[in-house]
């Protein structure tokens, strides 16, 4: 896939300096900024934060990687931009999705109660982007921090899998796992991937099923339940029925 790149002078001026008002969204890897252009348009321009990357060398892995990476329920990277003098500027350009996050409508941000089949739907297109990524990429890639408000909804109301920051290639051959320090968002972490440190393509699995618990019961990951105690999703039905 052919990437631009991007000058930093470009992309402040499709945001305005990285302003409030194109913020729209925000996380422990960095901030999201809606970017308009003249001849690409909207672009979701992602400013990491200063310590999110070790080195440029760290970074152009994960463009690499990204740029092998085109799907209809993936959010796809377009361009990039990386400036090594005083700036240190590591940007990345995706395609923009306007209709916010999973996580946005099981809570019912958006103003709006998902259908069945809409559920159903986005399930399926995000399992699609996942399959994509572990089956049809080679090495396959694990995302590693699979989670509702990293699932967006596009305009056709598909789903599409994003935030990259932690993918990691798979193992290959005859591995059976890669090793790997901890890494994604607690209530959605493999606990065979957290006591073994081994991570598999089946820890993404176990992220999305976590998923499709929260699409059925449009609940939190992690509750408080009775007498102040917290619990997590895939205990709900034993305590919903208790």
């Amino acid at each position: 896939m052919l990437l631009r790149r991007f000058q930093l002078e470009e992309l402040m001026r499709a945001t305005n300096n990285f302003s409030e008002e194109c913020l729209v969204g925000s996380g422990a890897f960095g901030n999201v900024y809606r970017g308009t252009f003249h001849d690409e348009g909207t672009l979701a321009i992602k400013k990491p934060h200063a310590d999110s990357y070790q080195s440029f060398e760290e970074f152009r892995n994960e463009v690499r990687l990204l740029s092998k990476v085109k799907h209809r329920n993936l959010v796809n990277l377009v361009g990039f931009c990386e400036e090594p003098g005083a700036s240190g500027a590591k940007i990345l350009v995706y395609e923009y999705v306007p209709n916010g996050s999973l996580l946005e409508h099981i809570i019912g941000r958006r103003g709006r109660v998902l259908t069945w089949r809409q559920r159903v739907n986005l399930a399926i297109g995000a399992a699609k982007g996942i399959a994509h990524l572990h089956e049809e990429v080679k090495p396959s890639v694990i995302h590693r921090d699979l989670k509702p408000s990293n699932i967006l909804i596009g305009e056709g109301f598909e789903a599409k899998v994003s935030d990259f920051g932690l993918v990691k290639s798979g193992p290959v051959e005859d591995q059976s796992h890669v090793s790997s320090q901890i890494k994604g968002t607690p209530g959605y972490l493999d606990p065979a991937y957290c006591s073994s440190f081994h991570l598999t393509l089946f820890s993404d699995v176990y992220s999305f099923g976590v998923i499709l618990l929260q699409l059925v019961a449009a609940r939190p990951v992690v509750d408080t339940g009775r007498n102040n105690s917290r619990y997590h999703i895939i205990d709900w039905p034993n305590i919903r029925y208790a």
